[in-house]
């Protein structure tokens, strides 16, 4: 009898049986999956509370845009498609792939940050719309509203998304502030270019000689042509920045004359002509570019445009110059006179020089030489040059200074090192920092003389760390930097 007897816990608990019945079964399991929901959602309720309660949800949303910009800073598209692009080999790749995804899971952390980061049209302007995905394409378009927006065109991609992307191109012309188009038809740049009346940077990649010269109807201050061997009609008077790479020697000195206006021309990688092309024409006489800042080119002193154009180019407000050493043949430098009338030319106001692939011949001079008779050089930066001219040039820097002389560089305030072998001389670098400290203050303005290799973890000499440490400790100004960060060992 009394083992089937319930057992009774509490007036509001279940009576269970010693002997339940299926039905029963069945009830209890109901039962829980009911419990089990409402704790579900008493939990998502604390939750909820919770998060109104977080500081973060009580931000306007002018500080919360400011934070997701964080998460979406500005593409760096002419970085990207210009000369100093992190990967030479890359064509047109999308920029921060990465940064959609974090977008998007910004947007799904709450209804409200949803709603902000879709309705803030400057976020989306750090994407780039491209012919490698259309439907993103077409979102940053829409998302972007007014906001410039950047565009990256590769005919490489099947040809279904040209015609798609064109039509977007031409419904948001004037939302295009930059554009990279990589072997496009020359009817095609004829078509859309001009349509894109905000177009600032243009880069072109691809397009070899032959036929007439394209024509391209465009404002564009900024102008980037890798890889094109044939010929451009463009509006040469409104370009300010003009960057060439892999082009022949021939083109490159024909755009100099002909952008006038030019403040900054880059020709990097020159190639020779075309041999079944006319013979161009050289310049005979000077030519001036007035507004002239920076200039680059990669010199090979015995072609004919190359002399040309050391001959006769006039830069009366030059900034920086950046020599690239491409080859000499075997030629003694010094003894080039297009060499002495171009260094002979150059203005006072010349600040900054740079110097790639310098190499230090047997028994010559180098062209370093020519360099050091300018008098207002305040930054020296030596790239991709032999451990041979690095040397020498710390040598010239760092000799004894004659008290009836001016020394070389007298203004000099840093000398950045990329060398290729880690072989200094840093005896030499020292004597460099001991002229630093002996010239007189007014020439430095009170500024840090600065000595920065692009290599870490050097293994400096004792005698030249324990100098350079009296020397700050006496009240010198000096700095050691290696791969873009202070030595630890110097105090500061």
């Amino acid at each position: 009898m009394t083992d089937n007897l319930a057992t009774t816990w509490g007036p509001h608990c279940r009576t269970t049986s010693a002997t339940p019945s299926p039905r029963e079964d069945v009830f209890d399991t109901e039962i829980e999956r009911q419990i089990e929901r409402a704790e579900n959602h008493i939990s998502r309720l604390y939750r909820k509370r919770n998060e109104i309660r977080s500081p973060i949800y009580s931000l306007p949303p002018e500080i919360l845009t400011i934070i997701f910009k964080f998460v979406c800073p500005p593409v760096d598209f002419p970085r990207e498609h210009g000369l100093d692009r992190l990967n030479p080999d890359d064509v047109a790749s999308v920029a921060s792939p990465h940064i959609l995804t974090d977008l998007t899971v910004l947007a799904a952390v709450s209804a409200r940050w949803h709603s902000l980061v879709v309705s803030t049209p400057s976020l989306w302007t750090s994407f780039v719309a491209d012919n490698y995905n259309i439907k993103r394409a077409k979102t940053i378009f829409s998302r972007a509203g007014s906001h410039l927006v950047s565009v990256s065109f590769d005919f490489w991609i099947e040809q279904g998304s040209h015609a798609i992307l064109g039509q977007i191109l031409q419904e948001h012309a004037s939302q295009v502030h930059m554009l990279y188009v990589h072997q496009a038809p020359a009817d095609w740049l004829k078509e859309y270019i001009p349509g894109l009346v905000k177009l600032e940077f243009l880069c072109l990649e691809g397009y070899e000689r032959g036929g007439s010269p394209i024509l391209i109807e465009s404002s564009c201050t900024h102008l980037v042509l890798k890889d094109c061997s044939c010929r451009f009609t463009l509006s040469w008077s409104k370009i300010e920045v003009l960057h060439l790479e892999d082009t022949p020697v021939d083109v490159c000195l024909e755009l100099l004359q002909k952008c006038t206006c030019l403040l900054e021309y880059r020709a990097r990688r020159i190639c020779p002509p075309d041999e079944e092309d006319i013979q161009p024409q050289l310049p005979s006489s000077p030519f001036v570019l007035p507004r002239l800042k920076l200039f680059e080119w990669a010199m090979v002193l015995s072609a004919d445009e190359d002399i040309a154009m050391l001959q006769y180019i006039r830069l009366p407000v030059l900034q920086t110059l950046v020599w690239v050493n491409e080859r000499f043949d075997g030629l003694d430098v010094t003894t080039l006179p297009h060499v002495f009338t171009f260094f002979e030319h150059l203005p006072l106001t010349l600040s900054a020089v740079e110097i790639r692939k310098g190499e230090c011949p047997s028994g010559r001079s180098s062209v370093f030489s020519y360099f050091s008779n300018l008098s207002n050089i305040e930054s020296l930066t030596l790239r991709e040059c032999s451990s041979a001219f690095v040397n020498e040039v710390f040598s010239t820097l760092g000799s004894e200074i004659c008290l009836e002389e001016m020394p070389v560089f007298p203004k000099l305030k840093s000398i950045y090192i990329d060398v290729l072998k880690d072989d200094l001389d840093q005896a030499k670098i020292l004597n460099t920092f001991r002229r630093s400290c002996s010239q007189p203050s007014e020439l430095l303005l009170g500024d840090p003389f600065r000595i920065e290799t692009t290599r870490d973890g050097v293994n400096w000499m004792p005698e030249l760390k324990e100098e350079l440490v009296m020397m700050v400790e006496k009240g010198h100004r000096v700095e050691l930097w290696e791969d873009s960060k202070p030595v630890n060992w110097l105090p500061r």
